[in-house]
């Protein structure tokens, strides 16, 4: 994947963009790079993103409707911070279980990763490292750590600016006001992370081995593993595997593996592949009933696999 992903607007930009399927919400992120996109929960797919560009920053909101699985780079050059505004899920970023009203730093020079069970609504800031660099030196030590926001001050900040700029749209065209906005809101970031200690993670054993077998499960998608299979690879009793994955991630190890398949299946059939039909596509992983494969398909997408492979087909004819 690319890195080159920088803060692409001009300044006093604003956008809002709701998205309706995976590559809407890309697009609707012009400056955030998606991969591995997984959706959880069923029908119709849901969610928007709202930004504004200032001189060194761009700050705004990620709103989520449903459960999610997906691994990004933050803009380049960029830190970014992310505040937990709404959280109705067991919400995880970098494997930290993240609860309302929480703050985690993520570095543009590696992917991270976001998994959801339901709807969740993030406040966003992207700065450019140099210019939080001045500002709060030991900013880069504090990466992946989570923090609470003291007293809504950065939550509260960010939303007031925001509805500034809602209310009078004018200032869009006035850099000053623009710079002042930018002043603001950096020295909400100045004071949420002085004296601020970071949270200490404190995951159970079942929790911590719960993130090794996520990412197993995803990097073993084409084998037929069971869930007691895994629990005995892993030296965890079923019981504690259950309980600590979903603890960690809100659904249990069965229902994540069949939407993961479900949407690599969904996957394929977008593919463009040359000879390619349903029955082959949910062999392949793993669905040998075939009604049964088709209801579970439809309830997460909405459509018969038979139709998104038509539909598919008609749009290169």
């Amino acid at each position: 994947m690319t890195k080159e992903h920088s803060l692409l607007f001009e300044k006093g930009l604003l956008v809002y963009q709701e998205f309706f399927e995976y590559k809407a919400m890309q697009e609707s992120a012009k400056n955030w790079l998606f991969s591995s996109k997984y959706r959880f929960s069923t029908g119709s797919f849901y969610g928007c993103h709202d930004g504004l560009q200032l001189t060194d920053m761009q700050f705004g909101h990620a709103h989520q409707y449903e459960g999610i699985l997906f691994e990004g780079y933050s803009p380049k050059d960029c830190l970014t911070i992310a505040v937990i505004q709404e959280n109705y899920s067991v919400l995880c970023m970098n494997n930290i279980k993240m609860n309302l009203h929480d703050i985690i730093i993520l570095d543009d020079t590696k992917a991270y990763d976001f998994i959801s069970s339901g709807r969740v609504k993030v406040a966003i800031i992207s700065i450019k490292k140099s210019t939080l660099l001045r500002r709060i030196p030991h900013i880069l030590s504090i990466r992946n750590f989570k923090f609470k926001d003291i007293k809504n001050l950065l939550s509260d900040t960010i939303e007031r600016e925001w509805n500034l700029v809602l209310n009078n749209k004018n200032i869009l065209t006035q850099e000053d006001h623009l710079d002042s906005i930018e002043e603001r809101i950096i020295k909400a970031l100045v004071t949420t992370f002085t004296n601020n200690p970071a949270e200490v993670s404190h995951l159970t054993n079942g929790e911590k081995t719960a993130i090794e077998i996520k990412s197993y499960l995803l990097n073993s998608l084409e084998k037929n593993i069971s869930v007691e299979e895994v629990a005995r690879k892993f030296n965890i009793s079923e019981k504690t595997f259950q309980n600590s994955f979903k603890s960690m991630y809100g659904m249990t190890p069965k229902y994540f593996i069949q939407k993961i398949k479900l949407n690599k299946a969904h996957e394929d059939l977008l593919s463009n592949k040359q000879d390619i039909n349903v029955s082959n596509i949910a062999m392949k992983w793993g669905f040998t009933h075939f009604g049964r494969f088709s209801k579970y398909y439809k309830d997460v997408f909405g459509t018969l696999p038979s139709e998104t492979l038509k539909n598919n087909k008609l749009r290169f004819f």
